[in-house]
């Protein structure tokens, strides 16, 4: 009798993962903070707000280069404080040596029903931050993130082979990969990762505050320099 074949096991590894910081504010802190940061933009000066044209249906404040959210509204020291925190927590747990960090840019982005954002990433910044003021996941649009690891075909650099892909969406064939966000949360990556959403808000009013931050020390063990904003 011809003995029954093994079946043949497998496994596949993870290599070069791109860390993703999920982070949940306490309750009662984060709804403190949206309170004040939602009257912040109901009676900011207008010379604060930005609204472009590439983006019909969401404005910003203290989005140009020379402002800074929490430089403009220091009565959201305490916010601040906890958002270093976050970013400094992140860092430490990819690696690397970091104790003081600088947000060296923050603002708030309001976006109303048919809102899309287009993908895109952070220069002049190497960790950055989205905290989700007043979210709906059932109405309002999750970040998501560009899988820089799926050929771009519209901008190739080399030879390029494809074959088609199965209907169910893995990590390793998804343009796309989104994470499962509360209100409340901050999301925080390595700022040269390409974000944004294509699905359309359903509804008005999904405000996030975002930032970009920078180690107040950059040492590489033989080159060093501090930076203050």
């Amino acid at each position: 009798m011809e003995e029954a074949k093994e079946d043949i096991h497998f496994a596949i590894a993870d290599i070069n993962p791109e860390p993703i910081g999920i982070f949940t504010l306490p309750l009662k802190d984060h709804l403190k903070y949206k309170k004040s940061l939602q009257l912040i933009w109901d009676d900011a000066p207008g010379e604060l707000f930005q609204q472009f044209e590439f983006e019909p249906y969401t404005k910003h404040l203290c989005n140009a280069s020379n402002q800074n959210l929490f430089k403009a509204f220091p009565i959201l020291n305490e916010l601040k404080l906890d958002l270093e925190k976050i970013v400094i927590a992140y860092i430490q747990k990819i690696g690397y040596l970091c104790d003081e960090i600088v947000i060296n840019s923050a603002w708030l982005n309001n976006s109303q029903k048919g809102s899309t954002l287009n993908y895109h990433f952070h220069s002049n910044s190497y960790v950055s931050a989205n905290y989700f003021i007043n979210f709906n996941p059932e109405v309002h649009s999750s970040l998501t993130f560009e899988n820089d690891r799926v050929t771009r075909q519209s901008t190739p650099n080399g030879p390029i082979i494809d074959i088609l892909k199965s209907e169910d969406k893995t990590i390793y064939t998804a343009r796309n990969i989104g994470l499962d966000i509360k209100e409340g949360q901050v999301i925080v990556w390595r700022s040269h990762q390409a974000h944004g959403y294509y699905i359309p808000n359903k509804e008005d009013n999904r405000l996030t505050l975002s930032l970009n931050t920078m180690p107040k020390i950059l040492d590489n063990g033989s080159y060093r320099f501090n930076i203050d904003v």
